[in-house]
């Protein structure tokens, strides 16, 4: 999804370079592709939380076996 978005404001970008930097269209391009970018980076991972440590691991870490 988006991939779909980046790629419209993509090519709405490149129109408005097309008709002499028409500004508005620039705008919209920029802000659709912004969009996109800002919605993936606010995606998390699901599953759980890896094990972190720095304490010295003994026999019963997963790693030792």
């Amino acid at each position: 999804m988006a991939l779909g978005v980046f790629a419209v404001g993509l090519a709405v970008l490149m129109l408005g370079v097309a008709l002499e930097f028409n500004v508005v269209l620039l705008v919209i391009g920029g802000l659709l592709m912004l969009g996109a970018v800002a919605a993936t980076a606010q995606q998390r991972r699901t599953g759980p939380d890896p094990e972190v440590t720095v304490r010295p691991g003994g026999k019963e870490r997963p790693w030792r076996r």
